[in-house]
């Protein structure tokens, strides 16, 4: 198996618990951290855009706002006010749309981990929308047959999902692009999964493997990944038992390192 072509810790959602997520001041705060990879979420507004969102529903981010992303076109979204929650400094800040999000990334030499996070009903088109414009924007970078371990270039990008509908239509559009399936809990189809969707890694929840389970997976040719790692004991106990790449919520405690 090739080894792990990318940075090895990535900030979560762009500034972990340092700044509000999925917005470009986050993803300022984590370079400032010195964090050169980051994990993003992906999904789609009204009008067929994605800008960066995890939930579905406002009300966290987007404080006293009973809407979704899918009732609002991206440049509504853009409009709203994603700092407030998190400290009054922040007032203001809105969330980043994915295309401006990307072009900061590149423009910084930041590696993305890009989870695509489908409204309810849209996984494949989310999958499919993500993959092709992530496709466009990283036209220079992706090699044919790039999905491969042996292929990948280490500055292309990583999709993952939740949804194996939404890294089908991944599969679609961007087929060069590699891919990660997420689980929380491990279901019985792991392995039938990674193998239809092509993947190149399993990401789990670190509180749910073992160092058994984390070899079986690398003996069937496969890299692991884990979120949200934020105990620096964890990291090194996890990259012992040969996990290969992993998110954080805690930048001032888990230092990135290549």
């Amino acid at each position: 198996m090739a080894p792990w072509p990318f940075l090895r810790i990535a900030a979560h959602r762009g500034s972990g618990t340092m700044a509000p997520e999925n917005t470009l001041e986050g993803f300022r705060t984590g370079l400032r951290y010195g964090f050169k990879a980051m994990e993003t979420d992906a999904m789609l507004a009204k009008d067929g855009v994605p800008v960066l969102m995890h939930d579905e529903k406002f009300g966290r981010t987007i404080l006293d706002d009973d809407r979704s992303v899918p009732e609002l076109t991206s440049l509504e979204v853009r409009t709203l006010d994603a700092g407030r929650w998190f400290a009054p400094q922040y007032a203001g800040v809105p969330p980043a749309g994915f295309e401006q999000a990307v072009r900061w990334c590149r423009a910084n030499d930041v590696w993305l981990n890009i989870e695509i996070k489908p409204a309810a009903g849209a996984e494949l088109e989310t999958g499919r929308v993500v993959g092709r414009l992530t496709a466009e924007l990283y036209a220079d970078l992706v090699r044919e047959g790039g999905d491969r371990q042996e292929r990948i270039n280490p500055k292309a990008p990583l999709f993952s999902s939740f949804k194996p509908d939404a890294l089908r239509g991944a599969l679609e559009t961007a087929p060069d692009i590699p891919r990660g399936f997420l689980v929380d809990k491990i279901p019985d189809n792991w392995r039938e999964l990674l193998a239809e969707l092509r993947c190149v890694a399993l990401h789990c929840n670190h509180k749910r493997i073992t160092p058994e389970f984390v070899r079986e997976v690398k003996d069937l040719g496969y890299w692991v990944f884990c979120y949200t790692v934020n105990d620096p004991k964890r990291v090194e106990e996890l990259f012992r038992w040969g996990v290969d790449g992993l998110c954080t919520d805690r930048l001032d405690l888990v230092r990135p390192y290549a």
